[in-house]
């Protein structure tokens, strides 16, 4: 389906905002990675965000940088308080 997280997250109407759409200007679709499911590594734009967030845990990562794969199958997130 060529989705991220994110998309993934509105698509179900969970309780995040997602407000640039993807574009590393907001972190409102930061989520904490609970699983030990290897995820693509983070790039300098999603670093530079977390950087500027809020709530920020070890586990922290952006929801629109994390694309839905079958080998993500066992991907298990918790949502960032807004």
């Amino acid at each position: 389906m060529a989705m991220n997280l994110m998309e993934v997250y509105k698509a179900y109407e969970l309780s995040v905002e997602g407000t640039c759409g993807g574009m590393a200007m907001c972190a409102s679709c930061q989520c904490y990675v609970t699983s030990e499911t290897p995820l693509p590594e983070m790039g300098t734009d999603e670093d530079m965000m977390l950087v500027e967030a809020f709530h920020i845990e070890d586990n922290s990562r952006l929801g629109y940088q994390i694309p839905i794969t079958p080998e993500l199958e066992r991907l298990e997130v918790t949502l960032a308080p807004e």
